[in-house]
């Protein structure tokens, strides 16, 4: 291999993504967060930005600062699915390529850098998992995944439930995975299991 691995990194809620993002900045690799550049799409002065007040109305500005109001545009889109559809429609093209451009940026500046990870929970909804060569699923039990979110975010069983019920199932993220992370095991075997992927994947780049 002669160019930069990008591994793609996804889960349901709650399925320890976050574990995994921290055991690869240990080993120095290269993380982008998929979400940082999604708020960056809303911003003033955006594509994304005149089109969405385009289609949801001028309802969804703050009158204070002019930017879009995440909190009144929520619950337009989750209580129907065909707005949903028309804002992700808006805002993962442009999405997409903000991630593009930050890959071709990190190849120009950082050459020593072999790997990056996209850390995206839509990377597959999104179509996010073709601009990565691997992919990385972590998964819990649908029961624990339900108590880390009452515990975490202080929701009712049935808004946590709500939540999961929202996204893919673990089966059906599976089956784009390269590689499965069960975080409900224990700590070491999670961790050892990304050194090994990340050791191989270099000394495969190596030949």
């Amino acid at each position: 291999m002669s160019k930069l691995i990008k591994i793609g990194l996804t889960g349901g809620i709650a399925s320890g993504k976050s574990t995994i993002l921290g055991y690869l900045k240990e080993m120095n690799i290269k993380c982008i967060d998929a979400d940082k550049f999604g708020h960056m799409v809303y911003q003033i002065g955006r594509p994304s930005y005149h089109k969405l007040i385009q289609e949801f109305g001028q309802e969804i500005i703050n009158q204070n600062d002019q930017s879009i109001d995440r909190s009144k545009l929520g619950p337009m889109v989750f209580s129907d699915p065909s707005k949903m559809k028309q804002l992700t429609n808006i805002v993962w093209p442009e999405l997409k390529e903000l991630i593009l451009n930050e890959f071709k940026e990190i190849e120009l500046t950082c050459p020593n850098d072999k790997i990056v990870v996209l850390e995206a929970a839509v990377l597959i909804e999104a179509g996010f998992n073709e601009m990565v060569d691997r992919i990385w699923v972590t998964k819990v039990p649908r029961e624990v995944a339900i108590e880390r979110l009452k515990t975490r975010n202080n929701l009712s069983e049935a808004e946590a439930c709500k939540r999961i019920d929202s996204q893919l199932t673990n089966e059906e993220r599976e089956k784009y995975a390269n590689l499965v992370f069960d975080t409900n095991d224990d700590y070491s075997i999670t961790k050892n299991k990304v050194i090994n992927e990340i050791n191989y994947l270099l000394n495969d780049y190596k030949l």
